[in-house]
């Protein structure tokens, strides 16, 4: 009976986890998915930090859906590419990188992801 109570704990602590995510996701300017955002969003911050290891699920689902910086950051500049194409604006890497936020260390990533992301589109 208490393994069956922990899994509908589970589940539900996962849905609400899903639906902060989504939140986060979906804010006009890009915010980083952290466990720490998404545990305030959800009032579930203890929770999510001392008990996650009890939550398979849960667990599972951040482990897949929180964000490195690394990755923060190529949706940062997928997001400001998106910016500049919108505004019908010539998409450059230093407005990228003005737009997203990022220093020049990130030069590199910013080049990479915009000859893919023009490859792709052709």
């Amino acid at each position: 009976m208490k393994e069956w109570i922990g899994k509908n704990r589970d589940r539900e602590v996962k849905m609400q986890v899903e639906k902060a995510v989504q939140e986060i996701l979906q804010k006009d300017k890009p915010e980083r998915v952290t466990l720490r955002k998404v545990g305030f969003m959800t009032v579930l911050k203890a929770l999510l930090e001392h008990t996650l290891d009890k939550l398979p699920l849960t667990k599972t689902y951040l482990q897949q859906t929180v964000e490195s910086v690394e990755m923060f950051q190529d949706r940062r500049i997928r997001w400001a590419i998106a910016v500049l194409e919108q505004r019908g604006e010539e998409v450059k890497a230093w407005k990228i990188m003005q737009i997203a936020g990022l220093r020049n260390n990130c030069l590199e990533r910013v080049e990479k992801i915009i000859s893919s992301t023009f490859r792709t589109q052709l």
